[in-house]
């Protein structure tokens, strides 16, 4: 009888082992591990603060370059109809990339933009058919931003934290680490893109124009200039 009990012993402590062991190699090996070594061409997927983007939220991707330029992509087209226009802000579903070069000082990759574009889709339903009604292509001028911020820092850069992780922030007052006061995106190892567009013009030629939706938008602006003058 005890000899029963023992074996019954051995064997729940053998499950108990091999439980632990399997959550620890899912957590440490499949589940997505904030990036401590940053690796040239291999996109990194940013989680609003400190948190693994789920399906439906808005996320950062970035791709460092070889020739010391990099790639930015704001998506922000994932989320549910009903969580844009809230509060009356008039939001869609909208995607954006940056295109620039990267210096790498005391462990942080500081950015600076040189181009920029975005796309807009009237809804939800237009995203999934990849079909836009607003195009917009621009230089980023960071001065600009810059007096539009009340001061602060516009040029958002990739900084290492003290747990050797690294974060998508905007700089502090000493640009030597991240403001956290305002919004920063921790990198993250497992993107669900595996390649970025590598131009303004890639990056357009994936999205149609819905062009009833980009007349009307034409015939507005032109209202509104002709009442402006």
């Amino acid at each position: 009888m005890y000899k029963t009990v023992r074996s019954k012993i051995k064997l729940f402590i053998a499950v108990i082992i091999i439980v632990v062991s399997l959550i620890a190699i899912k957590k440490l090996v499949v589940d997505p591990q904030p990036v401590r070594d940053i690796k040239m061409n291999t996109v990194y997927i940013c989680g609003f603060w400190n948190r693994y983007p789920v399906r439906t939220q808005s996320r950062y991707y970035i791709e460092f370059k070889d020739d010391k330029t990099y790639i930015l992509m704001h998506d922000d087209s994932r989320r549910h109809q009903e969580n844009y226009g809230e509060d009356g802000d008039g939001s869609k579903p909208g995607i954006k990339i940056y295109f620039g070069k990267y210096e790498i000082s005391n462990g942080n990759y500081m950015l600076k933009t040189t181009d920029s574009a975005g796309v807009w889709f009237e809804n939800t339903m237009a995203v999934a058919k990849k079909k836009i009604n607003h195009y917009s292509k621009e230089v980023f001028e960071v001065e600009k931003y810059i007096l539009e911020d009340h001061g602060r820092s516009a040029e958002i850069n990739i900084f290492r934290t003290r747990k050797g992780q690294y974060v998508l922030g905007y700089s502090n007052n000493e640009d030597v680490s991240y403001d956290k006061n305002r919004n920063y995106y921790l990198l993250y190892n497992k993107s669900d893109i595996k390649k970025l567009p590598n131009s303004v013009e890639e990056f357009r030629k994936q999205y149609k124009m819905d062009k009833k939706a980009e007349q009307e938008r034409l015939a507005e602006q032109e209202r509104l200039a002709k009442q402006s003058q």
